[in-house]
Order: C-alpha cells, then structure tokens, then sequence
C-alpha cells in the first residue's frame, strides 16, 4: 500500500516531437513507474476518432512507454482500446499494427470483449443503472492509460481517469453521462453498430447520427427552460460522479499524458482546436497527472467535478500543492486554453443536485 503521507510525483516534460517529450517523462519517474508494474499489463491509449490525428493518441505516445516495459517484470503486455468508432481503422490509421509488430504485443479490441463485470452507475435525475466493462481490463496487474490531454463537454477535461472510459460496452458510455438508456435500445444500438463499423463511410455517417442523437437528448431539457436545475447541468454532475464510479473499479496503476498536440475548445472531438503544447506529463497517481495537466491548459483542478470528487474519496491526490512535481515548472508552461461552449454550466456540477 503507498504511503498517503508522500506526495505524488508527476514528471512533465517539453520536447520537439512527441515521442522525445513523453521519453523524458518517463524518464523522470521511471522508478516510480517500474515499481508499479507487474503481470499482465494493459496499454489503454484512447481512440475517440477513428480519423482524426488530434482527437486520438498516436502510436509515438505509446513507444515510450513500451520501451519502458522492456526492463519491467512482465507476464504480458497487450494494447487495448475499445474505439468510439471503429477501432480496427484507428489501428491502421494512427500506426499501431506496425508498433505491435515491432514489440511484439497483441493489439485487442475492447469492443468486441467478454462484459461479465458491472459496476452501478447514476443517471441525471439520482436514479441508477449499471455499466458492464471488459473482463481483460478488470483481469490486467496493470493499467497504463494514456490519452491525449482535451477539452470535453461535460467533464471540463478528459485525460487519463476518464479514459478508462474505453473499457466500458460501447453502447453502455452514453449511460456515463447520466442519460437513461434502457436493455432493448442499448442491444439494438450495438447490433446495428458492430455490423457497420467496418465500412468506414458508413461508420461515419451512423456514429455521426449516434452522437448527435446522445447530444440532443442531453441538452433537451436544458433547451426548454433555463431554470437551475436543467437536464445539462444534472448531467454533467452525473459524468462526475459516474467517473468516480468507475474509478473505484478501473483506476489507472499509470498515466502518461500525451500534451505534444493538445485539443482545446469545443472538444473532445472534430469540433475542437489543436494546440502545440510539446508538454508531456507522467506519474503514478492518474489524478495528480490530470491535476496537474489541467493546471496547465489553464484551469483549477478542484473546480472540476470529477477532480475534486476524486480527491475527496482519497483516489488520488488533485490538491496541487500536495503534488511533488519534477523536470518542468508546470506554472512556466500554462496555456489559457478556450474551454467548451458548455463550461460556464461544468463549473456549476456542485448545484444540479442541490
């Protein structure tokens, strides 16, 4: 058991490509890193698009880190990810069937996984339902996640806690963001989804329908009033409290953070701007590395929901005054990044269960 007294350390790291900054990283907490390995190991980098480079790690994210897992006591390692589009394409795409080959490692598609596993989850309105996840996820000695560092539309931020996100059935994430979605639509949504996702036009077009759909229901209610309680704001209370939910059951052991391409804006996806950070940040407490990651896109970790829930429930630390950073001044590299239209309600996550 690690010892609450110690602060957490974090490694941030700039560099002039992505795979030199996230070396550095590594390096600066390589015994850190080393101690926390074992067994089977689980690389989760994250693919949001299947397409688009900015929304998605990259495979030069992620050959540090098996570099790294060279001279660590291994039983396996594989990378896994279950794509919100199409995995397979995002493999081919972002350079990850050449890596594998070169490491040596299994590539797994976390969407086509047994889900034997669940964890109770709550919607907007207090009520609960379940999310099943992936029995490779809950059986991995060890979980390294690394996302690329974004603006999201309900959770301020998504870096490395929230990607685990990945691990979930697919049809089961929108239920994250406190929408209620019944057994009947969530199996037919995945039938339909699974037979389309290898015809990338088609993939395109449906997903893009999917998402638009989950939008209108979540801001529906927000649209027919502007009382405090809207359905937006329940919901992003809700994504809070369900990424603590599915904290205390996939908690990273690692995080790796790619910041070299950030994403700000109306983020996590297409909609979102790129921004060259060349920052890198890595540790062994997932929530200090996204505190301190999202200091520096320029905001105070605990007036983010899940952050300040996170830290409250002793999950990590998010206090950044209690973090030991090394290598970069965090406060030397932070970039006011453009939040998401939906911020000024994120802000608020405290009052929609009031």
């Amino acid at each position: 058991m690690e010892n609450k007294n110690i602060p957490p350390r974090v490694a941030v790291a700039t560099g002039e490509s992505r795979e030199e900054t996230v070396r550095k990283a590594l390096a600066l907490v390589r015994g850190d890193i080393l101690a926390k390995v074992k067994g089977r190991v689980l690389i989760k980098p994250n693919f949001l698009s299947s397409v688009h480079r900015p929304a998605s790690t990259q495979a030069g994210a992620v050959r540090p880190v098996l570099e790294l897992l060279d001279d660590a006591d291994t039983k396996s390692v594989v990378i896994a990810e279950g794509g919100a589009r199409s995995t397979p394409q995002a493999l081919d795409n972002f350079g990850y069937r050449e890596l594998a080959e070169e490491f040596g490692v299994e590539l797994i598609d976390l969407n086509h996984v047994s889900f034997s596993r669940s964890f109770e989850i709550v919607t907007g309105k207090q009520d609960t339902q379940i999310a099943q996840y992936a029995d490779i996820a809950a059986e991995a000695d060890t979980i390294i996640s690394v996302p690329v560092a974004k603006t999201h539309d309900a959770a301020v931020v998504t870096l490395s806690v929230k990607n685990m996100m990945g691990c979930l059935r697919r049809v089961h994430r929108p239920r994250m963001h406190g929408l209620k979605i019944g057994t009947v639509p969530s199996c037919m949504g995945e039938l339909l989804w699974n037979a389309v996702e290898g015809h990338p036009l088609v993939i395109k077009s449906f997903s893009g329908i999917v998402f638009t759909i989950a939008n209108r229901l979540r801001t529906r209610n927000a649209n027919k009033n502007a009382k405090k309680r809207t359905g937006l704001l329940r919901q992003v209370r809700a994504i809070s409290e369900n990424i603590i939910c599915l904290s205390r059951v996939l908690m990273p052991d690692v995080a790796v953070i790619d910041a070299f391409e950030a994403m700000e804006g109306d983020g996590p996806g297409r909609s979102g701007k790129s921004v060259k950070m060349k920052i890198a940040v890595a540790g062994t407490d997932p929530v200090a590395c996204d505190a301190v990651m999202a200091f520096m896109m320029g905001f105070e970790p605990m007036s983010i929901g899940y952050l300040c829930l996170a830290n409250e429930a002793g999950l990590g630390v998010a206090e950044l005054e209690k973090i030991k950073c090394v290598g970069e001044d965090p406060a030397q590299h932070v970039r006011r990044f453009k939040p998401h239209s939906n911020y000024p309600v994120q802000l608020r996550w405290r009052e929609a269960w009031e």
